[in-house]
């Protein structure tokens, strides 16, 4: 059929080259990138009146693409450690979370500031007990440079524990890197 297939296959390749370069994502929130990120949150609170303290760490690492401009959909998992101190008597949990996330970055390719909202179901596991967490967050990504972006976030977290209502209100902080 052909009867030079060598230069059949280099059109070919340089076809296929060329429509990947201009698919190639040109900023951090273009479709096809990969986001690898973690956020943190550190609490302290003390009370004067019972004599009580807590502290409480977190630590979540985060990995997703971008399926279409702005939407990153991925997975994240969580370390929270609480210690909790009354008098003479302290207490520490520790809880460990996995699940799905999203997040949609508002703003336009020429600014450094993309607000953002997003949630994510937690299925939370700690001392022999499990749970379901959904959490809804928003707030501002500031890229620091073409591919590292810094965050500040508010959340909410919800979810059942004991017959009750869970309910968590915060800050977190975290930074990302934007991969194409």
């Amino acid at each position: 059929m052909f009867k030079r297939p060598h230069l059949f296959i280099a059109a070919l390749f340089l076809l296929l080259a060329t429509s990947a370069q201009a698919q190639t994502p040109q900023f951090a929130v273009d479709k096809g990138v990969f986001q690898i990120g973690a956020t943190t949150n550190l609490t302290l609170a003390i009370q004067t009146v019972s004599g009580s303290s807590s502290t409480n760490f977190t630590i979540a690492p985060t990995a997703g693409y971008f399926v279409i401009p702005n939407l990153v959909i991925g997975g994240t998992i969580s370390l929270d450690v609480r210690s909790q101190s009354v008098g003479n008597s302290s207490r520490t949990a520790t809880t460990f979370g996995i699940g799905p996330y999203g997040a949609y970055y508002f703003g336009d390719k020429s600014t450094s500031l993309y607000p953002l909202i997003g949630a994510a179901f937690l299925f939370q596991t700690s001392d022999g007990s499990n749970a379901i967490d959904i959490d809804f967050f928003g707030g501002i990504n500031y890229m620091v440079a073409k591919n590292i972006g810094l965050n500040g976030v508010a959340f909410i977290t919800i979810g059942p524990r004991e017959g009750a209502t869970f309910l968590t209100f915060g800050l977190r902080g975290g930074i990302s890197a934007f991969v194409w």
